[in-house]
């Protein structure tokens, strides 16, 4: 997946949903690979990015050290990780064989990340809105995502009122017409006019 740099570093230093001091590990056969190390955390939308956090404790925002797209996640609890006592996994669909475990400070706080993430998805927000219109459609009788026209249309009413109005009325209001010439008169070429307008 290709980002773009920059707007992703923008994206980081936005105000996130949630972020805190964390230790992380990329597990293979059970065991940590290459031991935890310690980052930054920070949620943002559908993106969980972590920076690095020098010897004297310092965390380098400048610009993050990694980011996990967060769609087609799994987000567990893990209680019993060598090394860690409050922990949660991160691991992929797409990706079955790599599993990150992520090690907090507190029991509390652990769940508060996992409910975070959980609901930080597309997936997640997706069943949510499906969830609320088959609410909205059982108590109302209407979809409400059918009430908007499709894109590039416009909404308009004519000056009848609604009762009078047929479902294309209701929805389209016609462009006025072109003002009509005014009307032609013959010319009887028999009458002469009673004044003559030019005198010579």
């Amino acid at each position: 997946m290709r980002f773009n740099n920059k707007e992703m570093i923008h994206v980081s230093h936005s105000n996130p949903v949630l972020e805190g001091r964390m230790s992380y590990a990329k597990m293979s056969n059970g065991y940590a690979s290459k031991g935890f190390k310690e980052r930054w955390f920070r949620l943002k939308y559908n993106l969980l990015f972590y920076f690095k956090i020098n010897g004297f404790g310092q965390v380098d925002l400048h610009q993050p050290a990694g980011v996990f797209v967060l769609e087609n996640s799994i987000v567990r609890l893990e209680n019993n990780t060598p090394g860690t006592l409050f922990s949660f996994s991160l691991s992929f669909k797409d990706e079955p064989d790599k599993k990150y475990i992520i090690s907090s400070q507190s029991e509390d706080h652990v769940h508060q990340w996992i409910k975070s993430i959980q609901s930080s998805t597309y997936e997640y927000m997706r069943t949510r809105m499906t969830s609320i219109q088959k609410k909205i459609v059982e108590l109302t009788g209407r979809d409400p995502l059918l009430m908007y026209p499709e894109e590039g249309k416009k909404i308009g009413r004519t000056k009848r009122s609604v009762a009078d109005e047929d479902d294309s009325d209701l929805f389209f209001n016609p462009p006025p017409s072109d003002p009509l010439p005014p009307p032609r008169h013959k010319h009887d070429a028999g009458k002469t006019a009673d004044t003559n307008l030019i005198e010579l």
